[in-house]
């Protein structure tokens, strides 16, 4: 494999289809600042050192992170539930979110945006999670949330169970279960996966 460019910023295509790769380097790799590599397995990308990783839902279970820890993730959403992307979103510290549909020419100033430090959002994503209807009936509820109880809403949206929870807050189950009634009294929901689009509202 050939070494990576000097003075290149270097962006890993780590997708779930190899052809939806190949077209996305096609895209990326008219700009001549940028360096590609499409992952096709582990062996044949760990030489490859880069600063940005492209990914999908099913790369991620693969953990590209641990593999390569400081290099910046962008997810590309393929059309995800507004649910699922707001629990990915609080699971994985993504630096962008594009989905597929976004203009080829978009893309490079996507890259730029991440390589300067900055968060890239589509913008219908934005308004899609910020004004999920969910919590636009009951506004105040956020509000009046203790701290304890975003903890809870935080853990609950990362899939922690009332057990687990209690451990890391060095609190009963019993008093874990109160809480959460609690919760779901004050922002007017009836299960755990309401509280998803909540947590990532709390932690913007």
């Amino acid at each position: 494999m050939d070494i990576p460019s000097a003075g290149k910023t270097r962006i890993l295509i780590n997708l779930g289809s190899f052809l939806l790769g190949r077209a996305l380097q096609g895209i990326i790799g008219t700009n001549p600042s940028f360096e590609t590599f499409v992952a096709t397995d582990s062996r044949s990308s760990s030489l490859f050192d880069p600063h940005h990783i492209v990914v999908d839902v099913f790369a991620l279970a693969k953990e590209p992170q641990s593999q390569w820890p400081n290099a910046r993730m962008i997810l590309i959403d393929t059309g995800l539930p507004e649910d699922e992307l707001i629990s990915l979103l609080l699971h994985h510290k993504f630096y962008g979110v594009v989905s597929t549909d976004t203009p080829p020419e978009m893309f490079s100033k996507v890259l730029h945006t991440v390589n300067s430090g900055q968060i890239w959002i589509d913008n219908d994503k934005i308004k899609a999670l910020l004004h999920n209807q969910q919590f636009h009936q009951k506004p105040a509820g956020r509000a009046n949330l203790s701290k304890k109880e975003q903890d809870i809403v935080a853990f609950i949206a990362q899939g922690l169970k009332n057990r687990e929870i209690a451990q890391k807050l060095c609190i009963s189950e019993q008093t874990v279960k109160t809480h959460i009634s609690r919760i779901f009294k004050k922002v007017d929901v009836s299960c755990r996966s309401q509280l998803v689009p909540l947590a990532l509202k709390l932690r913007i």
